[in-house]
């Protein structure tokens, strides 16, 4: 009989990837993933550090699930950021854990529970967490037939002064060109339709590496297979280029949606942040961008109550919000991270600034978010279907620019691309209805491969 495996995820998406190689590979030891962590051999957690909500909310699971693991009998394994930071933390607070594992030592883990289950009487030997240096080579169980995420980089070289990235992570690194494209045309060839290149900044691609070359030519090589939809994640204002914007308008299956993190409209907090752009400088990239690619959709996150931000500093913030027309920004209310060049500083901001100013953000976020999508109205869209929606009754699905649509359908039709026509627009979702007979748009893309039409028309 199959050993049951439980694994809850915080944090990006490069996380929940992870999470898909930790499954795969403790099932090629027996283990079977299940949802129910009542009846799990083995539990991991695979925690995020970015945030202190975050970590928070892993201290209170694990309090949680110690109170049970008193009286009952199974293993409990803590991995990602946190065990990677915070390892002698975890260690002293809950020496209940079984074993812990760093962002690159997934593959220690049946040599990890080989261990527990052999009753290691030393602690350490059921902990392993190495210096990040390289990027692991995982037997990915993906939780989505139709979705798939490709990592191309991990770790960053920026040192932004709040982020615990390049400490979690390490320095950024690259996958070889010829690794991504072979992922990439497997799981083609396997009936995906989307795949999410994944790293913590991909702009910086190859740059450890000038053999691999640039960000660019790496997309204009992924183009050439013919998956009908290519994303990407997550990009730095500092290192986007012009040739990237170039390849997304040229090639057919690149979507049109850009995450770029701005994290403030003040340039005295930009550079206290060490971002290494000014306002003026995020502004004009954007605005290159929309020329560049008309319909393109760009997000972004920001962060507010930064030590120091004045009234004045959060205004330029708010007004940021209208120059830049986001599709839907990310905010949060600065957490300062241990061992981050902020946390040096006086987190001077009190928390209930903070939430105000986080509210401000989102109430005209909403406003401008409902403005943008009303100007959809009436047009067809490609829709990637994504799932049933059991609240409202209806499919969901993504636009090619990463909006969601609701609207009615069967359930046949999750993981189909479909053309809907935009009808209603809400503060959240867009509704709309498919055409009948279903249209399931395609055009020629680079070199003859066949792609999802661009765009909405």
């Amino acid at each position: 009989m199959r050993k049951q495996l439980y694994i809850k995820t915080w944090g990006c998406q490069m996380n929940s990837h992870k999470t898909e190689g930790i499954a795969g590979l403790l099932a090629q030891f027996g283990y079977e993933l299940c949802d129910d962590i009542n009846g799990a051999d083995v539990v991991i957690f695979n925690t995020c550090a970015v945030r202190e909500k975050a970590e928070q909310k892993v201290y209170g699971k694990l309090g949680e699930l110690l109170q049970r693991k008193r009286k009952s009998r199974f293993l409990l394994g803590v991995g990602g950021c946190m065990a990677q930071v915070q390892k002698e933390k975890l260690l002293r607070r809950y020496p209940e854990i079984d074993f812990l594992f760093g962002t690159t030592d997934i593959n220690k883990l049946p040599l990890l529970i080989s261990r527990c289950n052999g009753q290691a009487a030393d602690k350490k030997d059921r902990v392993s967490i190495s210096q990040p240096c390289r990027i692991e080579d995982l037997p990915y169980r993906r939780r989505s037939n139709f979705q798939a995420m490709v990592t191309i980089t991990e770790g960053c070289s920026h040192f932004c002064s709040f982020c615990i990235v390049p400490y979690a992570k390490g320095l950024m690194r690259s996958r070889s060109p010829k690794e991504i494209i072979d992922e990439v045309t497997e799981i083609t060839t396997q009936g995906y339709k989307e795949v999410l290149l994944l790293g913590q900044n991909v702009d910086a691609y190859g740059r450890d590496n000038p053999e691999y070359g640039d960000f660019a030519g790496l997309l204009s090589q992924v183009s050439k297979v013919p998956i009908p939809r290519i994303r990407f994640i997550s990009s730095h204002p500092r290192d986007m280029t012009i040739s990237v914007l170039e390849e997304m308008a040229s090639a057919a299956n690149i979507c049109e949606h850009l995450h770029l993190p701005c994290q403030s409209g003040s340039d005295r907090i930009l550079t206290a942040m060490n971002r290494m752009y000014t306002r003026a400088q995020f502004l004009a990239l954007i605005t290159n961008a929309r020329e560049i690619i008309p319909r393109l959709n760009i997000t972004t996150d920001l962060i507010v109550g930064y030590p120091t931000e004045s009234e004045d500093d959060f205004s330029l913030t708010l007004s940021l919000l209208e120059e830049a027309r986001f599709g839907s920004v990310f905010v949060a209310k600065y957490s300062p991270r241990p061992g981050t060049m902020s946390a040096n500083l006086p987190d001077d901001v009190p928390t209930e600034v903070k939430e105000e100013r986080l509210q401000k953000v989102l109430r005209r976020q909403r406003q401008i978010a409902r403005e943008e999508k009303e100007k959809l109205l009436a047009q067809e869209a490609a829709v990637l279907v994504e799932g049933m929606n059991r609240q409202e009754g209806t499919l969901f699905g993504r636009m090619r620019d990463y909006r969601t649509v609701l609207f009615p359908g069967d359930e046949s039709l999750i993981g189909e691309i479909i053309t809907v026509v935009i009808e209603e627009s809400s503060t959240g979702s867009l509704k709309g209805r498919t055409l009948q007979p279903l249209k399931t748009p395609e055009r020629r893309g680079k070199k003859g491969s066949r792609c999802e039409e661009r765009g909405s028309r």
